[in-house]
């Protein structure tokens, strides 16, 4: 498992986590002077080996409001070296949401996604999208946004030059442009409607049972265990509804299982304005 180095890194992120912090605190959420405490206190604490307080202190920092990659990343190192494995994927699924270029996290993904038990093979269409468009996995939305309006800047820019100049290199250069901007534009619409509308989880409890309904009455179908990846489907009465990439199905206990989705992220911000 790779870990940046703490210096380069703590100096890095105190610089966001402080800026994100007056912003916060302007808005009335969370309090800039605490969230830095708790921030350094975390440090601290993962550097002696103390992990429970390191992930305690991360985590008191998200629910202020105060939520970034870098956070998340440093949540999962944490739990990590508490051994705890589906707790530690589901914070690193959270950070590559902001920092999906990060070769650090990558490296740890993958390292924790060797430590999972199950081993489910998955046929999904968003594994051939990320192949094939690599952005979709390389940027973060606000960055494909980005790129996508520069795109679409210069097929405007070119469309208004061949108005005026006629040119075999102008055309096929618009024509490319065109393509390009539908397929930056098309992974964008895709990758906003996964961020927002799918959502996934992760679990986090040693092994859980999956029952066909939502009540400890019905049948068991099948076990997984730590780590193990699926859509969260809909919530009723304390049960969640899952999916494999293989299509498997049931209910598991919400307790047992972790969330990674724009919403959840969300409700760590307004759980403390409210």
């Amino acid at each position: 498992m790779k870990r940046k180095p703490p210096v380069i890194l703590s100096a890095l992120f105190f610089c966001v986590l402080l800026s994100t912090s007056v912003a916060a605190s302007e808005n009335g959420v969370g309090d800039e002077t605490d969230v830095s405490r708790l921030f350094l206190q975390a440090n601290q604490a993962y550097r002696d080996s103390d992990f429970q307080t390191a992930a305690r202190c991360y985590e008191k920092i998200i629910s202020n409001g105060t939520v970034n990659g870098e956070i998340f990343y440093n949540l999962g190192n944490a739990y990590i070296k508490k051994g705890e494995v589906g707790k530690a994927l589901l914070n690193y699924r959270k950070a590559e949401m902001f920092i999906p270029r990060d070769e650090d996290l990558q490296t740890n993904l993958q390292y924790v996604q060797d430590l999972v038990k199950d081993k489910i093979e998955c046929r999904e269409f968003f594994s051939f999208l990320k192949s094939f468009c690599f952005w979709y996995s390389k940027l973060n939305n606000n960055e494909l946004l980005t790129v996508f309006l520069i795109s679409n800047l210069f097929f405007w820019i070119l469309l208004t030059l061949r108005m005026f100049y006629r040119g075999d290199v102008l055309t096929t250069a618009v024509y490319a442009l065109i393509f390009f901007t539908v397929v930056l534009g098309s992974s964008l619409a895709v990758k906003l409607y996964n961020f927002h509308f799918i959502h996934r989880g992760v679990v986090v409890g040693r092994e859980i049972m999956v029952r066909s309904g939502n009540s400890i009455n019905d049948t068991v179908l099948f076990k997984l265990h730590e780590g193990t990846e699926f859509r969260w489907l809909k919530e009723q009465a304390g049960w969640v509804k899952i999916r494999l990439c293989d299509e498997k199905k049931g209910w598991v206990h919400k307790n047992v299982v972790g969330e990674i989705s724009a919403e959840a992220i969300s409700r760590n911000r307004s759980s403390q304005e409210t």
